[in-house]
């Protein structure tokens, strides 16, 4: 092992296994820690480090990339690539199958953990095991009530019958989900194929499961029951497609086999069990099992045997409600709980008749538990369901205090309460927390009046836009700009919650122009030009009032509108933006205006009135000494001036600009510049020069997460390699960015759309028709992270 300056480096390490140790350890994990992440057992994580076993390169890419905090250090993953492609012909490979690793294990850990234990299911298992298999029977509907088990045993089985399909199994969750119109496009994001303009969202995800052998996993369908039949169309199109559903009802589709699923077995209350039969119910064996998980002492025995046995009967063995109560084992004894546990569901049967049964005594273990928590804790647990995706101790604090009940101070405390009571949920990090759906929903409920929630989400509301104008600053330049583009993708859940909210009613339309002013830069970082477009749409539809919040939100519309070909609209928006700026007499908007006219001619091919429309904006930003806005607008001129075939000027202009975003550490707008004059030194020839600056754009914007900027490095490379005789490594480069571009719903621009379709075609004259669509298929199916390797020149095997 060698290392420069005591540094350890890919190069350091010469086996697979050393290497992932130190990758393990670097990212402060434990065996343990990492099999739990990436799906194994621990045992294997020490099989893999002593070089006893390998991984196949999906799984390294899929999982330990991820895991191990690779996705931005493409130099380690290609060495991680490099030592375990040297080692597998020496060691077993799991994932393939080729030891007594079970296959089915590994797909399994591409599903969620099950949050209940399988106590008593074997019979629904194996029954539902048999049905999945039937070649006969495509879709299958797990129906029961709430707390049953559904999602355990979908889970459970699912990842039994993975290796039954040749691309595993998916599992996409709904619980997000509150409209028919959103099943698609949820779907589509977990078969990671995003929206596009230009196809129907429903032939994009036919075509993504067209030839696959699949088991989608479709997890609380019950609130958007009314799509169901849109499953029917996508199950026509993909003969080797299944889908098992769990819901509270029945989808009622033609070829649905329904799968109802019981509570579990109870003990009989009319009959004294012995101890020796209750051992043997399920019910009560699963009580036993939480209940020795919060307190290890806790056994069944003669003289607690009935009270258990009563407990388990009056929660009709729902294995949620059975849960919460063993739970409580740690604070209060078994009679006192059957003592409070009768006033409350003696309450309950008084309730609405029109519910469902099963709905009253779920209801009622809830119910049970919240009334177990003081005044303070039902107050913060039910102010905690005004967040979707879960939140920080912060969010907690700002949105969730009073000066009455719950104090700022008294958040922090509160919360660690309600986690030890099981119905808040931390993350491994205790940083962030969540809220199971059904206690977000039993939460919702208890919030007392439109007063109370309306303040909630105002507040709510309020927080987050907050957090969007305190993100926008790093995210538009400093050395943070990675870190705060993650910390906002972590809240986009709440994010949308607060945009819904705002532009619910035109009197909220200022918060709305500023949420939109906000988190605009976040859009257009992350490429989310769907999106963007979506929400801004609604903002600028609640007031036309003419204001420069306004005439900046037009032109933002204006740009994204842009990016997806569609010109005539993205013109009227930027005109009518010009003529709110003139009549304010806003000069700065008016110069914004003409820099966006400008980019709208250029991407037409209309270079010179581009160039001069930007002179002009250039000397009004040099007067002003916006540095930020300035490098802008230097980088656009510098594209219209190459096109124009004035190379040497366009240098001078990128090297003035890489100079600037450098020293302001904007590294967008950096990796704009540096793919720009890597294209000028291609139009020079000039190919190993480019090839670096072009790398070093593609790095930057792979980090930022910029797709849209990805697809204009990953081209030019990919000409760069066709010229130096690399045409298979071309198609493949290629290939990705046509279908990042295809996702994003984002075309080629006119002005260079001839010369794009040259180029492909000169790359399947020098490759041959087959071999050009063997490699077109690989770059169209590689994984991100994968592209990235080959583009910056470490994974020359692949080509």
């Amino acid at each position: 092992m060698s290392s420069v300056a005591g540094v350890p480096s890919p190069l350091s390490y010469s086996t697979f296994g050393e290497l992932l140790r130190y990758l393990r350890e670097r990212a402060h994990l434990s065996q343990r820690e990492l099999a739990s992440l990436v799906g194994y057992h621990f045992s294997y994580i020490s099989y893999l480090e002593k070089n006893t076993r390998i991984v196949d390169e999906a799984t390294l890419l899929g999982r330990f990339v991820p895991a191990l905090g690779l996705e931005n250090k493409p130099e380690w993953v290609a060495r991680l690539l490099e030592l375990a492609k040297n080692k597998k012909n020496d060691a077993p490979v799991v994932g393939s199958g080729a030891d007594e690793i079970s296959v089915s294990e590994i797909n399994a850990s591409f599903l969620p953990t099950s949050l209940t234990s399988m106590i008593g299911r074997e019979y629904e298992s194996a029954r539902l095991r048999k049905l999945i298999l039937d070649p006969d029977i495509r879709l299958i509907t797990i129906v029961g009530p709430p707390g049953v088990g559904k999602t355990c045993l979908a889970l459970n089985v699912a990842g039994k019958v993975s290796t039954a399909f040749r691309h595993g199994v998916i599992f996409v969750d709904l619980t997000p989900i509150r409209s028919a119109e959103m099943l698609l496009p949820a779907l589509a994001l977990t078969l990671g194929t995003p929206e596009s303009s230009k196809i129907p969202i429903e032939e994009a995800v036919k075509a993504a499961l067209v030839k696959k052998s699949l088991l989608i996993v479709l997890d609380n369908f019950e609130q958007i029951v009314d799509a169901a039949p849109q499953l029917l169309p996508l199950l026509g199109a993909a003969a080797d497609i299944k889908m098992l559903v769990t819901s509270r009802e029945a989808l009622r589709l033609r070829g649905e086999q329904e799968f109802h699923l019981a509570p579990l077995p109870v003990p009989n209350q009319h009959e004294k069990n012995s101890f020796e039969q209750l051992q043997g119910i399920p019910s009560v064996s699963l009580f036993i099992e939480r209940a020795q998980a919060v307190k290890p002492e806790f056994k069944l025995d003669e003289k607690n045997a009935s009270h258990i046995a009563e407990i388990c009967h009056r929660l009709d063995g729902l294995p949620l409600a059975i849960e919460l109560a063993a739970v409580r084992i740690r604070t209060m004894s078994l009679v006192s709980m059957i003592e409070q546990f009768d006033r409350r569901f003696d309450w309950l049967t008084q309730g609405a008749r029109d519910l469902p049964a099963w709905r009253q005594t779920l209801q009622g273990a809830i119910e049970w538990s919240y009334s177990l928590l003081s005044e303070k804790e039902r107050s913060l647990f039910c102010r905690l369901s005004i967040f979707t995706g879960g939140w920080t101790l912060e969010a907690a604090e700002e949105v969730c205090s009073d000066n009455e009940i719950c104090l700022r101070s008294e958040i922090l405390n509160l919360l660690i309460q309600l986690i030890d009571k099981s119905l808040v949920t931390p993350d491994i990090e205790g940083k962030r927390y969540t809220l199971l759906e059904t206690l977000r929903e039993f939460a919702s409920g208890k919030i007392t009046g439109d007063v109370e929630l309306e303040r909630l989400q105002k507040q709510h509301c309020e927080y987050y836009l907050k957090f969007s104008q305190s993100a926008k600053p790093h995210i538009l330049q400093g050395t943070d700009q990675f870190v705060w583009l993650n910390l906002v993708e972590r809240e986009r859940n709440n994010l949308r919650a607060a945009l819904a909210w705002a532009v619910e009613k035109p009197e909220r339309s200022e918060v709305a122009m500023q949420f939109g002013m906000a988190i605009h830069i976040f859009w257009l970082t992350r490429s989310y030009i769907n999106e963007a477009r979506y929400w801004l749409g609604q903002i600028l539809a609640l007031d036309s009032s003419p204001s420069a919040n306004r005439a900046d939100l037009l032109r933002f519309a204006s740009d994204y509108a842009s990016s997806q070909g569609d010109y005539s609209n993205a013109r009227l928006l930027e005109e009518e933006a010009m003529e709110i700026s003139k009549a304010l007499g806003d000069e700065a908007g008016i110069y914004y205006s003409l820099d966006g006219m400008a980019i709208l001619a250029g991407m037409q091919g209309d270079y010179t009135r581009a160039a001069e429309l930007l002179e002009l904006v250039l000397v009004y930003r040099r007067r002003m000494g916006n540095m930020l806005l300035l490098t802008g607008t230097l980088n656009n001129l510098a594209i219209a001036t190459s096109r124009l075939g004035n190379l040497e000027r366009a240098k001078l202009i990128y090297a003035e600009t890489i100079k600037i975003n450098k020293e302001a550490d904007n590294t967008k707008s950096l990796a704009h510049a540096l793919n720009g004059l890597g294209e000028v030194h291609v139009q020079l020839k000039e190919y190993e020069i480019a090839v670096q600056f072009l790398r070093e754009s593609l790095l930057i914007r792979h980090q930022l997460g910029e797709l849209k900027g990805m697809t204009y490095s990953l081209n030019a490379i990919a000409m760069i390699m066709e010229n130096l005789g690399d045409s298979l490594l071309a198609a493949k480069l290629e290939a990705a960015a046509a279908k990042i571009r295809s996702d994003l719903g984002v075309p080629i621009a006119p002005a260079t759309l001839a010369e794009n379709e040259s180029f492909i075609k000169r790359l399947r004259v020098n490759l041959g028709n087959e071999m050009f669509e063997e490699a077109w298929a690989i770059g169209q199916a590689a994984p991100q992270e994968q592209i990235v390797v080959m583009a910056l020149g470490n994974d020359r095997n692949s080509t």
